[in-house]
């Protein structure tokens, strides 16, 4: 066995477990419905509201956020925050996320 064998072997491995990875991050048709926004905006009724009266989650419309998609699509994250309302905000990259942060039109940002 030549010395280019095993390191094509480890390549091809490697390529082959990234690729899933690589797949994933692509948003592409992931893009929340109108419906989707309108639930997430809706708070509980009859619950207690928190210190604020909405809350502003940013994330990115891809399963590598699979957290913030389902947890505001199925009313989790609604369901912890009582009658505090849902603003969630999508982004295409996590510098204008930061950024939009960091300016404090976001409350909470899924990043990474």
């Amino acid at each position: 066995m030549s010395a280019a064998r095993p390191l094509t072997i480890l390549r091809a491995i490697a390529v082959t477990a990234t690729l899933p990875l690589l797949l994933t991050a692509c948003g592409y048709g992931s893009e929340a419905k109108k419906d989707d926004a309108k639930k997430a905006n809706v708070a509980a009724d009859g619950a207690k509201k928190l210190s604020a009266p909405e809350v502003r989650i940013g994330y990115f419309p891809n399963l590598t956020h699979a957290t913030a998609l389902v947890g505001i699509q199925e009313g989790l994250i609604a369901k912890e925050l009582g009658a505090t309302a849902i603003k969630p905000q999508t982004f295409n990259a996590g510098p204008s996320e930061i950024e939009a942060l960091n300016g404090g039109s976001l409350d909470i940002g899924f990043i990474g």
